[in-house]
């Protein structure tokens, strides 16, 4: 018998893990105010690119507006292999100063864990990974990670997944057990959160859900076009805003830069409409207002001065379920009520249920 309030007393809720876009994370719901709580871990900003003593400051500011464990997201490969120590180097002190600070987790994306777990077990806190196939979760594992995200090809922003999120959860849940696995791509709503628990997954990374959030540090008008939008106005690219991150595939909502593009005949990147100019000046990591260049990645903040159709709208198909700007606190007690009605529904009429 599936009792539902029994599957949902425990499941983890991160975001905005799937935004995974370098060194913009913490400013989407790094602002976020005490409503926004996940039923026991959130993970609410990113910390790549970030100086250190803004990763400090920004955990111990959130450490002020909850008692409950939170973590930051790190991007672990986005430059060329010639910067792979360097870079390593850089993520071992972002994750030392997370820990420092207080936080719980560190959740990674975009390349191989192993280099960071020992660092970020000695400093107390648990490896988390974002992976694109049944592969790299085993590898992930190995390596010794505390639970896997298994990202599916639905997701928004960077993209990881190949395979549907549906598929990928029960082939990921049976090659780790029992190490958690969580499911990101696609998911927005209860309907969807109670599906992966029932394929299997012990919690939800939901991303595009808290971009139409009050608390998301984003441009009003991309907030708006991921609540009227649905999932046939996404596109995933292999390389379009690639100017600062090659070869990193993402999904993002069709605006005018794409139309441009593709009636250029999607030229590769150096002879694109507009290439070398600038769509406005928007804010950095680092706080800064500079110009952000045409097909660079980057996240359209309120401050964002500039054209919002030339800017990377990252979001997944999951904008399909998502209606209405609102609390994040809000957004998560409806995600569980949401689910366990569905739970219960799914188990029918007591005297229906199997003994």
């Amino acid at each position: 018998m599936i009792d539902p309030n029994a599957r949902l007393a425990g499941y983890a809720v991160v975001f905005p893990a799937r935004l995974s876009v370098p060194g913009v994370i913490g400013w989407v719901l790094g602002r976020s105010g005490p409503g926004a709580r996940g039923r026991r871990l959130q993970c609410g900003w990113g910390a790549t690119g970030m100086p250190l003593e803004v990763i400090r400051a920004e955990v111990e500011r959130t450490r002020g507006l909850t008692g409950r464990p939170f973590g930051v997201n790190l991007l672990i490969a986005t430059d060329p292999p010639e910067y792979l120590d360097e870079d390593r180097d850089a993520i071992l002190a972002e994750i030392a100063a997370a820990a420092d600070a207080g936080a719980a987790a560190v959740v990674l994306f975009w390349g191989d864990p192993a280099p960071f777990v020992e660092a970020a077990h000695a400093g107390g806190l648990k490896a988390l990974i974002q992976v694109g196939s049944v592969e790299e979760a085993v590898s992930a594992v190995v390596a010794g990670v505390d639970a896997v995200i298994a990202q599916g090809v639905e997701a928004g922003g960077h993209v990881r997944g190949t395979t549907s999120i549906w598929q990928l959860i029960p082939r990921t849940v049976e090659a780790v057990s029992p190490r958690p696995v969580l499911a990101s791509g696609g998911i927005g709503d209860g309907a969807g959160l109670a599906r992966a628990l029932e394929l299997g997954a012990q919690g939800v990374s939901l991303g595009t859900r808290f971009v139409a959030s009050e608390e998301a540090s984003i441009h009003p008008a991309y907030k708006e076009r991921v609540v009227s939008n649905n999932a046939s106005e996404t596109v995933l690219t292999p390389d379009l805003f690639d100017a600062d991150w090659p070869g990193a595939p993402h999904r993002t909502l069709r605006n005018r830069i794409h139309e441009e593009w593709e009636a250029a005949g999607r030229p590769p990147s150096g002879k694109r409409p507009g290439q070398g100019t600038t769509i406005g000046r928007n804010r950095s990591t680092s706080g800064e207002i500079e110009d952000w260049q045409r097909y660079a990645t980057g996240m359209a903040t309120p401050e964002f001065g500039g054209d919002i159709e030339y800017a990377p709208l990252w979001a997944g198909e999951s904008v399909s379920v998502v209606n209405d700007i609102k609390p994040a606190g809000e957004i998560v007690k409806d995600l569980v009520r949401h689910a366990a009605d569905t739970l219960a529904a799914s188990a029918g009429p007591v005297s229906e249920r199997p003994s």
